[in-house]
């Protein structure tokens, strides 16, 4: 898939050192509430799992501008039968965020899921104070549709969640 800013394809070889990175940088570590440190090794056969899974789609976001890869985003658990997936991105470095990837890589994906999969629904987790995520969220379509109080453990304190979704009547609305 090919926006203006990004890319989207298939996991490659040597994309799992960028994952690596994009896994073991502090600031992604917070917002993504990873507890355990990874390596080149494990991401590799994460990304081998994944891409056997029958209800995982992953893809590589890279820059148009230089092609290199700079993030990942998934769709994961996917129910066939009820038309849903859970929704993933991570956008490795701090100088890539802040730029309109990541929301133009939510954009391609909602897009890819409603007009390619033919879902119903996509859903994500979010935490509440990781307010720029919320904000390309609310700009792509996803609503905030409930909370779960104190998900996730960090720092010493446990922190809520947002359950954000979009359905594909609300993605047609949007595009008309």
């Amino acid at each position: 898939m090919i926006g203006d800013k990004v890319f989207l394809r298939a996991f490659e070889p040597g994309d799992e050192s960028m994952i690596a990175i994009l896994e073991n940088h502090p600031q992604a570590r917070e917002t993504l509430f990873y507890a355990l440190p990874t390596s080149i090794e494990y991401q590799l056969e994460k990304a081998k799992k994944q891409q056997n899974d029958p209800n995982t789609i992953l893809f590589t976001i890279c820059t148009k501008e230089t092609g290199i890869a700079i993030g990942q985003t998934a769709f994961v658990r996917i129910d066939w039968v009820g038309r849903m997936a859970t929704f993933y991105i991570g956008i490795a470095s701090l100088e890539n965020r802040q730029k309109g990837l990541g929301k133009e890589t939510v954009e391609l994906m909602v897009q890819y899921a409603f007009n390619t999969l033919n879902l119903n629904r996509i859903h994500l987790h979010v935490a509440e104070n990781n307010v720029a995520a919320i904000e390309v969220y609310k700009k792509c379509g996803f609503i905030t549709e409930g909370k779960l109080r104190e998900a996730m453990y960090r720092n010493g304190k446990y922190y809520d969640f947002y359950v954000m979704g979009i359905l594909k009547s609300d993605f047609l609305k949007l595009n008309k």
